[in-house]
């Protein structure tokens, strides 16, 4: 996995590639964390390179999520592949995540 990081106008742009597994969650989970601490929103994470991601990277995103909600922030996910998608939805995460088509979308206010 690969986590490369932009900022685009206001928002903290994580570009995701690869896999995000047991292995690769606790780097992606570094790279958040760092932002959180700067209480960085929106934060967005762009999945458009991720063909797959297990259940510690699920919950990566979810301890993001809670922990951008505590200083009123946003997350946003951007990207997700078919594949990626369909885990969302099979995990009932679709509707809790702000997910969006695109980065373009994702890092607009």
């Amino acid at each position: 996995m690969k986590v490369s990081q932009e900022t685009k106008g206001s928002a903290s742009l994580f570009i995701v590639e690869g896999q995000v597994d047991m292995h690769t969650s606790p780097e992606l989970r570094g790279h958040l964390r760092e932002a959180l601490t700067q209480q960085a929103s929106p934060l967005v994470v762009d999945l458009t390179s991720v063909g797959f991601i297990d259940s510690s990277g699920l919950a990566t995103l979810i301890e993001a999520l809670q922990a951008v909600g505590k200083y009123g922030g946003k997350l946003r996910l951007c990207g997700l592949t078919p594949e990626v998608r369909k885990l969302f939805d099979l995990a009932q995460l679709s509707t809790i995540f702000d997910l969006r088509d695109n980065r373009e979308d994702a890092c607009g206010d």
